[in-house]
């Protein structure tokens, strides 16, 4: 069967190749073999392939942060799944495979009313953004700031950030994106320049802003820190910029700022993903978050897909070229 396998560190192009491999062996008791159907290309995934991201598998192997599926057959005693459902796959179970065993108790069964394409994005970007949100208990009506707006996670800040009665001030990089942000439910847009805190401290006054979510280190950082208030929580959870996280101390200091690099794998996360799952789904099927578009390569086509991504963003790997 079809297979991305990452065979060494280093540049994407050089270290994934499209390989064949042999059939995973039957579900065991527990275990469920569940036919990969969609599994995206994004950004964490080539962190991954260049070792930066924090997973370090063995190499060779399948990698792909996450990916929807449906379950083909299922070993002994197996309760939670059954074949013909269709399950968001689990941290740990590298999509990038046409088939894969995994832990039955793991696979979070999704409903069929959500695209299959919209299903392959809900484990990681919306997922975050709640995690994200929920990082300090803020009070409804109270600011958050974030830069990327307009990224998977951004937009999903923005509608989380909402759930829970929170305004959202959003950092982007063009013009035309205000109009757009805005009719999805954020409160202030501002486009990326050198005055942005005095423009926002224009529109919310002396209000506190005790959270700032930064995707994109390097020198973007300083623009969070000059709107956030004393004693905010800086959470830094993307490297867009390629460029590490190095604010200036004494912003920090003066201002009683407290940082944090987030990932959402982090053992104090982990017990209640299935429940940011399950609300990323009710909020899409809902009508109140829509997920970026991807376009849709076959994984057997992974360089053209690549080259793609590098160019025009993300794409959706699909594995099961039979489906009726």
């Amino acid at each position: 069967m079809l297979a991305l396998h990452l065979t060494q560190l280093g540049e994407p192009e050089k270290s994934l190749q499209v390989v064949d491999v042999p059939e995973p062996p039957a579900p065991t008791a527990g275990q469920a073999l569940v036919q990969v159907e969609y599994a995206p290309l994004d950004h964490r995934d080539l962190l991954l392939a260049q070792g930066i991201y924090p997973v370090r598998p063995e190499l060779p192997t399948a990698i792909g942060n996450e990916g929807v599926g449906t379950v083909m057959s299922v070993g002994p005693d197996v309760m939670e799944v059954s074949p013909g459902d269709r399950v968001l796959l689990p941290f740990g179970v590298f999509s990038w495979s046409e088939r894969v065993v995994a832990r039955a108790a793991d696979l979070t069964v999704e409903d069929k009313s959500i695209s299959l394409e919209q299903a392959a994005m809900l484990t990681i970007n919306p997922v975050s953004a709640g995690l994200l949100v929920s990082l300090r208990d803020l009070s409804p009506g109270s600011w958050l700031v974030q830069n990327t707006a307009n990224s998977g996670v951004g937009r999903s800040v923005i509608v989380f950030a909402q759930e829970r009665g929170l305004r959202t001030i959003n950092i982007v990089r063009r013009a035309e994106l205000v109009s757009e942000l805005r009719d999805l439910g954020a409160a202030i847009v501002v486009v990326d320049s050198a005055d942005v805190d005095a423009r926002v401290r224009e529109a919310i006054g002396s209000d506190p802003v005790l959270l700032g979510l930064d995707g994109v280190s390097g020198a973007a950082t300083a623009l969070l820190l000059n709107v956030v208030t004393d004693g905010a929580l800086l959470a830094i959870y993307g490297y867009l910029s390629g460029r590490p996280f190095t604010p200036d101390p004494d912003v920090l200091k003066a201002k009683n700022i407290t940082t944090t690099r987030f990932w959402m794998y982090q053992d104090e996360f982990l017990p209640g993903l299935r429940a940011r799952n399950a609300e990323s789904a009710r909020l899409v099927f809902g009508g109140r978050l829509v997920l970026p578009s991807a376009s849709v390569c076959k994984a057997a086509d992974f360089p053209e897909a690549l080259a793609y991504f590098r160019e025009k963003g993300k794409v959706l790997l699909e594995f099961n070229t039979h489906r009726a």
